[in-house]
């Protein structure tokens, strides 16, 4: 056989490798940055079900969307009667960390602006729009997972103030506004 024909085919089997080697490379990386987005989901929704954490990033749901979905009903739950106490933004802190916000992120410091100064009526507006286009594009049951786990959060919020020897937790404004959360997730 003519050792060029030969260099040629051995050249053809080489590319062939390098592309099908190239091709495994990508799925990895694929496979991999979807493991590391579930995982996000997870830890910012609550949800732990692998079947709806795949649908979630089917329909190109991140985790920082979710993590706002979950942090701006407890804001609105601390600032409702007009001012946020210790116990209310330590609980905040503790679900926006529980959500996988670290303190040296911009969602903590977004986070803690929040905090400090109470956001406009629209960014509440803005969360129950938001959750109204997820109802529809969600698979139900991760909507219903989602649902609870920010309701839970909110009235833990609620709860945080206290009262007096557990009378009184949550206050007339407070429960005002986990009805209009509730109501937004339908």
């Amino acid at each position: 056989m003519d050792d060029s024909l030969l260099n040629r085919g051995k050249s053809l089997e080489n590319k062939f490798f390098r592309d099908k080697d190239q091709q495994l490379l990508e799925k990895l990386k694929a496979e991999m940055a979807g493991k590391e987005a579930k995982d996000a989901l997870a830890a910012a929704s609550g949800i732990t079900d692998q079947a709806v954490l795949d649908a979630l990033t089917a329909n190109n749901v991140t985790s920082e969307s979710l993590t706002s979905v979950s942090l701006v009903p407890l804001v609105a739950v601390a600032w409702a009667d007009g001012k946020i106490d210790d116990k209310e933004q330590e609980a905040i802190l503790k679900a926006a960390e529980g959500a996988g916000i670290s303190a040296d992120s911009a969602s903590h410091g977004l986070v803690s602006g929040w905090l400090k100064e109470k956001p406009g009526d629209d960014l509440l507006e803005s969360w129950k729009a938001y959750v109204g286009g997820l109802k529809g594009s969600m698979p139900e049951e991760a909507f219903g997972q989602l649902k609870t786990t920010v309701l839970k959060r909110a009235k833990d919020v609620a709860d945080a103030a206290g009262g007096f020897l557990g009378v009184g937790k949550t206050s007339d404004a407070e429960t005002k506004v986990i009805e209009e959360l509730e109501k937004a997730f339908g």
